[in-house]
């Protein structure tokens, strides 16, 4: 595994913010109150990118399919991917710190949550 740049680190997290919390804050339900812990089961999973994206087309479709939609940001995620646990998790926690430095919402929707903790727990299938 090689390691990204801290050059890349941004690119990255805005990324994944972009594609999670993006899908994550369209969906209906009560925000979660810690945004860590609803991402943490896909942020953790030792699933590769390609389980990942498989088992969000199954759970998520329409999460999925706003991926595909964007092929540039979809690399860039898969890049994410290819990358150490902790790499991931520091990534997506300077986003939020940023985020909230913003005032931009970074809560979760339950219904996001659910989604993610069915794709960390489905993705060792695909």
């Amino acid at each position: 595994m090689r390691l990204i740049s801290a050059r890349y680190a941004g690119v990255i997290a805005v990324t994944i913010a972009g594609f999670a919390v993006g899908a994550a804050l369209s969906g209906a339900g009560v925000a979660g109150a810690d945004p860590m812990n609803d991402l943490d089961p896909l942020l953790s999973s030792s699933c590769s990118f390609d389980q990942i994206d498989a088992a969000f087309h199954q759970v998520d479709p329409d999460t999925a399919a706003q991926l595909d939609a964007a092929p540039a940001r979809k690399a860039v995620f898969q890049m994410a991917y290819d990358q150490p646990t902790a790499q991931r998790r520091l990534a997506f926690q300077a986003l939020l710190a940023e985020q909230q430095q913003l005032n931009a919402p970074t809560d979760i929707s339950s219904d996001f949550g659910s989604h993610l903790r069915q794709v960390a727990d489905s993705c060792h299938q695909y």
